[in-house]
């Protein structure tokens, strides 16, 4: 069974592991007004994300990550949060297009090009290069 997500999925993931940090649980009608889309379309979103391991899911009732499930919606995040400093505080772009692009990226870069660009961002931040730059 092939366990690589598809970036929908991985949102959704990201989504379903917010709600349960931020609620306790994930509810499919949560997850629908936060996605945007109806109900049906986040069950079978959900019975996807269940086959591959990354949910507990039961019709009608709550869903739940799965460590595997957490952990990828962690890195996930983490790799959201490293993009969007990055083109916030360097490239100086505003803050929505940042997150946007963020969201855009996250799901196709590597963890090696991540890493590179976490150092990279916290060496121009400390260094003073960036206000020489900017003057």
């Amino acid at each position: 069974m092939e366990n690589k997500l598809a970036p929908r999925l991985e949102d959704y993931l990201e989504t379903i592991y917010i709600l349960e940090k931020e609620k306790g649980v994930a509810r499919v009608r949560d997850i629908a007004k936060l996605r945007h889309v109806k109900m049906p379309t986040v069950t079978e979103v959900l019975k996807r994300l269940s086959q591959k391991g990354y949910v507990h899911y039961e019709p009608y009732g709550f869903v739940r990550v799965t460590d595997k499930g957490k952990k990828h919606a962690e890195d996930l995040l983490a790799k959201h949060g490293v993009l969007t400093k990055f083109m916030r505080d360097i490239l100086l772009l505003p803050e929505e297009l940042a997150e946007k692009e963020g969201c855009l990226m996250e799901h196709h870069i590597s963890d090696e090009t991540i890493t590179r660009i976490k150092v990279l961002t916290s060496y121009l931040l400390n260094s003073g290069v960036l206000e020489k730059f900017r003057e």
